[in-house]
């Protein structure tokens, strides 16, 4: 069982969980599981109005005394409202992979953007990340660029779109 948990510290809302439970979970997550220039500073780009933090916790089994256990995490960057909406990165961690989290998250966040008049959902993805790009294609996104060396010399980039409202 999991908990979709959005972190905005910005709304000052009573979250189920605090930024101090999870957030150094993230960062050993993510210093494991992204190249060091690939990696995401939570605490800079956190405070920006912009950012949406989605977590899912593992929450069977936990005493409400008990830190929450961080299973995924996601990163949506949203311009203006009506606009598009870039997921910067999603990540789950290797005891929770192949059970459909990724997916929950990326059908909860494009229900969500959608319902704001977002346009569009828009990401960048290696090439050679074949388990990430069978994911987006599985929710609906299409390849719409590709840049060579996006990522270092040899790694291409591939830019993937979802439309989120039909003209």
């Amino acid at each position: 069982m999991a908990t979709v948990v959005t972190l905005s510290l910005q709304t000052g809302k009573h979250l189920p969980v605090s930024k101090q439970a999870v957030l150094p979970q993230i960062e050993r997550a993510e210093k494991k599981n992204f190249a060091r220039h690939e990696a995401f500073d939570f605490h800079l780009e956190l405070n920006k109005r912009n950012v949406d933090l989605v977590i899912i916790l593992k929450d069977d089994g936990i005493s409400p005394r008990e830190t929450p256990m961080v299973a995924a995490y996601s990163v949506f960057v949203h311009s203006k409202p009506g606009s598009f909406v870039m997921l910067h990165k999603i990540c789950v961690l290797e005891d929770f992979r192949r059970q459909g989290i990724a997916k929950k998250i990326l059908a909860t966040q494009t229900e969500k953007y959608a319902s704001r008049g977002c346009f569009k959902i828009q990401l960048w993805v290696d090439e050679q990340n074949m388990p990430a790009r069978s994911l987006y294609e599985s929710a609906g996104f299409q390849e719409t660029n590709k840049v060579d060396d996006y990522y270092a010399p040899g790694r291409t980039g591939l830019q993937m779109s979802l439309d989120l409202i039909s003209t």
